[in-house]
Order: structure tokens, then C-alpha cells, then sequence
């Protein structure tokens, strides 16, 4: 087993999948074989992990324009899209090989907080949009044994819906959004409704910054440990909390901190070491991270790694005083938008600067207008601005939705 290794095993164990992965991308994927010629560098060249820096560094926005020269069709793949929370939305193609090697590091790093294959799941995560897109959905939890609760309507009223439902399904763990757990448990305590009744074993982290007081507050209401998961939907877990809290980086990628700053925090850049249908080789994440020096005292060969100024969320505030999840932004706009940014202007305000995927007709701006007076009400009035350029942050990151009201 790789947790097993010694650090120097394990190294040379990710050394030799980069071989194979770079010989695969040049011989195979028109794209590295071009931008590698380009640069003079060969697949042999990559003689150690170091020699990654000589490679070129892969974007969203390289794979949404070489979309055809940078995949292989040989190999069976399903398509995925990212769901657009850094208000780029992405869709790409995952070779099955790759998926099974993500489902089992997941069931792997489950199993150090005690879930199994199979066990129940209490999901706090987005709700799909379109009719059939909804019916995959929750074929899909059925088939893999979890409830879903819609992160868009956090109300006092559907938390208390979701808890009478999670008392009827007894979930072994619950997996979700940080602010939408922290806000479920914050909601339910303010009632003194216990959240230890439900007999959760773990709850799971996971899409945006977990900060120290919803932690706190999480597990109080729950009675049981936090664990906290960092990855991207393109490339599966990169990051898992082991048992004593340490956040490992996971043996089946290699992780890179670009640009450190005097604290050690950088980009991170990730090279997927199993995906084939797009070889993710230095891909950008838009993360910020710093790696540890230090080995955890549970005696994994994983390094460490400490991820900061992750996407933040925030709720939009509804004229009728509900608050919705911002992620619905991604979930409407992900079929029209390369790229957006909404700010809340106003209780009755949402202004969202567009840059579409094809011209973006009067027509289907009141559609998507229509699917956000469904979710936020009759009263919540919503622009459009179709522009060509949307800035990122000072920090460098890009936050998708921006308000400007207390």
C-alpha cells in the first residue's frame, strides 16, 4: 500500500507515473507534443521532480480553446463540468481509468474516519436546474445511498425540513459545502434542536475555506469530528485531513506552489498523474496553498499541505428575506457564461457582468432572468452586462459573487 512507502518509494513511485503520463501526452495529445517541441523539451528530460519546471503551466482558459488538440477520443471518458464557482465554468472529458483511480483514493481517505463503501450520506450540495439534469441527479443518490439537501435554500424552515429528513435516514457522515453545514448546524443550535441524535460518525468539508469557528460550531452541533477535504472536480481529492488534523497531499497527484510569498503561500498547480483523456500536466488550479516540511506523526508518506483564500462564499440576500446559496449564479449561468461576475447592488439588485460562450441573445438572457426570479423571488431585479474582459482580485484570486450590502 502507498501509505505504506517510505518517502523515497513513494517519490519514485510518482516519478515513474510522470514518465508514463508524459510519454502518453506526447506521443498522443497533438497539444504537449506542439508545445513541448516548441520549448525543445522532451519527455526524457523530465528526469526528476524538479524537472517539472520546465514545463508549461496549463489553464482553464488553454483547455477551453485547444479543447481539440488536447484530448484523445481512443479512451472511454464521460464528460464533467466544473460547476463554475470561480464564475469560469469548464467542462472536459475524464477517461474511466482516471475515475476509478479518483473513487478509490476517495474511498481510501474516507476509511481513515470510518466510512465504507455504500454508507449513508447526508449531501449539502447544489440542486440541478433543468428537469432532466435533476432525474441523473437523484438517480445518482440512490444509487449511491445519499440524501440531498439543496445548499440554495437554507431558510430556518428547510433546516428544519432537512433535519426531520436526516432523523428518518440516519446518514453514517454528511459531506458539503462549508458554509452551508456551518449554517444547517448554526440554524438548528439557535432552536436548541441537538444534532447529536442524528448519530453522525464524521462530517466532511469540502469546495471553500473552512474556517476555525464554523469547525467549532459544526462539531458541537454534530457531536462528532470535522474533517476537512481539499480538491477540484477536474482532478478528484488532492488533500485530505488524516486523524490527527494534518491536511496530506494525496499520492496520486503532484502539487506545486508557484510564486511563494514570504509566508510560504503560493499557486497551487497540480499534475493529475492518472488522467489520460486530458493529461491535467501543471494545471492552474486557482488555489493558494504552502507545503509542509515536517512528516505527520501518523506515519503517512504524504507531505502536508495548508490551503488559504480557497473560494469564499456568501449568500444572496432575497427581497423576501430568504437567503439563497450564490452557487445557484453558476448552476443558471453555467450554459451561457465563459466567465461571469454578479455583485448584489441591493436587496432588489443583482447586477452580473457576462462573458458569454456564444452571443447571448435578448431571448436567452430573460430565460436565465426567469430562472432567477424562480429562485429569488418575483421582486429581485437582475442585469445583464455582456463584457469582454472581467479582472481577477488584487490577491490574484477571482471571487464570482461580490456583495455589496451588509
Amino acid at each position: 500500500m502507498l501509505e505504506r512507502m517510505s518517502p523515497a518509494d513513494l517519490a519514485d513511485f510518482q516519478l515513474n507515473k510522470l514518465r508514463n503520463l508524459l510519454l502518453f501526452a506526447y506521443n498522443t495529445i497533438p497539444y504537449f507534443k506542439t508545445g513541448l517541441d516548441k520549448i525543445n523539451v522532451k519527455p526524457r528530460d523530465i528526469a526528476t521532480m524538479a524537472d517539472l519546471a520546465k514545463l508549461p503551466i496549463l489553464t482553464k482558459a488553454e483547455i477551453r480553446e485547444n479543447l481539440e488538440t488536447l484530448h484523445t477520443k481512443a479512451l472511454r471518458s464521460s464528460w464533467r463540468a466544473t460547476s463554475g464557482t470561480t464564475g469560469s465554468p469548464l467542462a472536459f472529458p475524464k477517461d474511466r481509468v482516471a475515475e476509478a483511480y479518483m473513487d478509490a483514493i476517495m474511498y481510501t481517505v474516507y476509511a481513515w474516519h470510518g466510512v465504507s463503501i455504500g454508507d449513508r450520506q447526508a449531501r449539502l450540495w447544489g440542486r440541478a436546474i433543468k428537469t432532466r439534469d435533476r432525474i441523473l441527479q437523484d438517480v445518482a443518490d440512490r444509487l449511491f445511498n445519499r440524501k440531498r439537501l439543496s445548499a440554495f435554500l437554507m431558510t430556518e424552515e428547510a433546516c428544519i425540513e432537512y433535519y426531520a429528513r436526516l432523523m428518518r435516514f440516519k446518514p453514517r457522515f454528511v459531506y458539503g459545502y462549508a458554509n452551508a453545514i456551518f449554517r444547517f448546524a448554526r440554524t438548528l443550535a439557535e432552536r436548541g434542536i441537538d444534532g447529536r441524535r442524528i448519530g453522525i460518525r464524521v462530517v466532511i468539508s469540502t469546495g471553500e475555506v473552512l474556517f476555525p469557528h464554523q469547525r467549532r460550531d459544526i462539531e458541537m452541533f454534530f457531536g462528532t469530528k470535522v474533517v476537512n477535504e481539499y480538491g477540484t472536480t477536474e482532478n478528484g481529492i488532492l488533500g485530505f485531513e488524516c486523524e490527527l488534523g494534518t491536511m496530506h497531499i494525496l499520492p496520486l497527484c503532484l502539487l506545486e506552489i508557484l510564486e511563494p510569498d514570504a509566508d510560504g503561500f503560493g499557486n497551487v498547480v497540480v499534475t493529475d498523474l492518472c488522467s489520460r483523456s486530458i493529461p491535467f500536466i501543471r494545471y492552474k488550479t486557482g488555489d493558494r496553498g504552502r507545503i509542509g516540511v515536517t512528516r505527520c506523526a501518523c506515519g503517512r508518506p504524504y507531505p502536508a499541505i495548508e490551503v488559504c483564500e480557497g473560494r469564499i462564499d456568501d449568500y444572496i440576500k432575497c427581497p423576501d428575506g430568504r437567503i439563497v446559496y450564490d452557487a445557484i449564479l453558476a448552476y443558471i449561468l453555467k450554459d451561457h457564461a465563459r466567465q461571469f461576475r454578479a455583485y448584489q447592488e441591493s436587496l432588489t439588485d443583482l447586477l452580473i457582468y457576462i462573458i458569454p460562450k456564444k452571443h447571448f441573445t435578448r431571448a436567452a438572457q430573460e430565460v436565465a432572468k426567469e430562472m432567477f426570479r424562480n429562485h429569488l423571488g418575483p421582486n429581485m431585479h437582475v442585469e445583464f452586462k455582456v463584457v469582454s474582459d472581467i479582472p481577477e482580485d488584487p490577491s490574484g484570486k477571482f471571487r464570482y459573487f461580490i456583495s455589496r450590502i451588509s
